[in-house]
């Protein structure tokens, strides 16, 4: 006699880590001090009150959106909404059905992580997949394998739903092109007890139409991208003018509809860190740059920004940070100044208010070789006033309009804030010897001077 077992469906919503609000407490007054020398002291003081920090949605929804169950009395997907960029499990649903033998089978994904097909998985461009052992990388690419083919459902060859999340992140930060979904639905089916198989589906975001187009938008801005770029010798050369670019074309908004990814840059020209992160990403591997993505916090708040190599070196690059489209609307600031104190960045000094919460292990950046401020002659160990006298003259002759400087620790900033403004020496360098207007910010040990 055939024994009637019992299935049991776990509907776990795995949703998309990296939701991104970023942006910057800005002060009511205008933060560029103006000083006059009077009896060979400048007045006034140019100690910015703001930090750069991000503002965290609440998440509402796509942090833990739970994907009905057939037959669960709830049609389609609810809609999701931003928050921040969290590596996290959705929450758990669980419902029963009885076993009459005779229910559709999902398909089975299976093919081994030496599939030829997969070959070139082990380039730098995929550095989650790298991390993984044997087993998780099977999992990434049968997740892979699934989303790329637009496959509703199938079952994988796991009973762990941690590596399921694990991996799933994995391919989403490994594959910034894979924009038409934002989470998934698994499946946990158990007889008697005991796990049986996990079956994964995807929520999918835009239809097969909708991703074309989306495509051929993207496309478009990386061909304007590369026909735009200049002669670059190195790979910070390249990184620089990415930065920029993306910058330049970017607004930052909270209410970006494809915040979450590329579409949002490159389409829409409106995100938050975790689509500019995102579409670093993209850039780079179109670049042959080595660039992943890294999640944590930035001051307290969820955040995104990008690890790549440079010139045989890894360094932190966060172009959102970068942005001042945070806070323009502060009065007397320019909107074209950009903050490039984590562009090429070191641990030491990300670190100072950033933090990682990462999915896999990342590199060690600790070299300054690509660092923004030393490649542009503006890093100082001490006060030197040829380099400063070198740094504010190739800014005037560059035509710009802001020159920021970065002091090595803070005993450094010290000595050249006491040189600068209490011995009144800024003047020396810039050319309205009766005005100078600056910032200083204590925490990115920076001084900026608008020119």
């Amino acid at each position: 006699m055939r024994k009637k077992a019992g299935i049991f469906l776990i509907i776990l919503a795995g949703v998309l880590l990296y939701l991104s609000a970023c942006s910057y407490f800005v002060p009511d007054e205008d933060p560029f001090s103006d000083a006059a020398p009077e009896n060979g002291i400048i007045t006034g003081d140019g100690e910015i009150p703001w930090a750069l920090v991000d503002i965290k949605q609440d998440a509402s929804g796509l942090f833990s959106n739970i994907f009905p169950a057939a037959g669960s009395g709830t049609e389609g997907f609810p809609e999701g909404s931003s928050g921040g960029p969290e590596m996290v499990s959705g929450d758990l649903l669980t419902v029963s059905q009885s076993a009459s033998g005779n229910e559709e089978k999902p398909v089975v994904v299976t093919f081994s992580e030496n599939d030829p097909q997969y070959g070139d998985f082990d380039q730098d461009k995929h550095y989650c997949f790298k991390k993984l052992d044997s087993h998780g990388k099977t999992v990434y690419l049968q997740i892979y394998k699934i989303l790329t083919e637009r496959i509703s459902e199938a079952v994988l060859s796991t009973l762990d739903e941690d590596e399921v999340d694990k991996c799933f992140n994995c391919v989403m930060t490994d594959n910034p092109g894979i924009f038409y979904a934002d989470g998934y639905r698994m499946t946990k089916t158990t007889l008697d007890g005991k796990l049986q198989s996990i079956t994964f589906a995807p929520r999918y975001t835009m239809n097969e139409d909708e991703v074309l187009k989306m495509e051929d938008s993207i496309d478009n801005y990386v061909n304007q991208f590369i026909t735009s770029m200049p002669a670059c010798p190195d790979e910070y050369s390249k990184a620089k003018y990415l930065f920029d670019y993306i910058i330049d074309n970017t607004e930052y908004d909270i209410n970006s509809k494809n915040s979450q990814n590329i579409c949002s840059v490159f389409a829409e020209g409106r995100s938050v860190c975790q689509g500019y992160s995102m579409a670093a990403k993209y850039l780079c591997d179109e670049l042959g740059i080595f660039c992943t993505v890294a999640y944590g916090q930035a001051s307290g708040e969820s955040h995104a920004w990008n690890i790549m190599k440079l010139d045989g070196t890894f360094c932190h690059v966060d172009v959102t940070w970068g942005d001042a489209s945070y806070h323009n609307s502060a009065e007397g600031r320019n909107e074209s100044m950009k903050d490039y104190v984590f562009l090429g960045a070191s641990d030491q000094i990300i670190y100072v208010n950033h933090t990682l919460s990462h999915i896999v292990p990342l590199p060690v950046c600790n070299s300054l070789s690509s660092y923004y401020f030393v490649r542009e002659g503006r890093y100082f160990t001490k006060p030197d006033a040829g380099m400063l006298d070198d740094a504010f003259d190739k800014a005037y002759s560059d035509g710009s309009t802001i020159l920021s400087i970065r002091c090595a620790d803070r005993a450094v900033y010290d000595e050249m804030d006491d040189y600068l403004f209490n011995k009144g020496n800024v003047f020396e360098f810039i050319k309205d010897s009766s005005h100078a207007r600056y910032v200083r910010n204590s925490e990115e040990l920076t001084i900026s001077f608008l020119l």
